[in-house]
């Protein structure tokens, strides 16, 4: 059997703290819904690994092959986990 540690949150910080380079997976979000349901349609959700590609305004990360551009405003309130290796 084999188990899986679970996600502490002390381990996420927000998206805006990345590097660039850096990889990462979404944990949570503090976003509405309305917001949340923008970045899902375009492939940020929950368990999504990217890369970050700039920093600052807008923030420019990479899902897959699509980059996205976002707000700070935002990014302060992504969550994430930094990662080694991703998906």
């Amino acid at each position: 059997m084999t188990l899986i540690s679970p996600i502490i949150e002390a381990d996420c910080v927000p998206l805006s703290q990345l590097q660039v380079r850096e990889r990462a997976v979404v944990h949570m979000t503090e976003l509405d819904t309305d917001e949340r349901e923008a970045l899902s349609a375009m492939g940020l959700h929950e368990e999504t690994s990217f890369e970050l590609c700039q920093q600052g305004q807008p923030c420019i990360i990479q899902v897959e092959a699509t980059r996205l551009g976002l707000s700070s405003e935002i990014t302060s309130r992504i969550l994430v986990r930094r990662c080694g290796v991703c998906n």
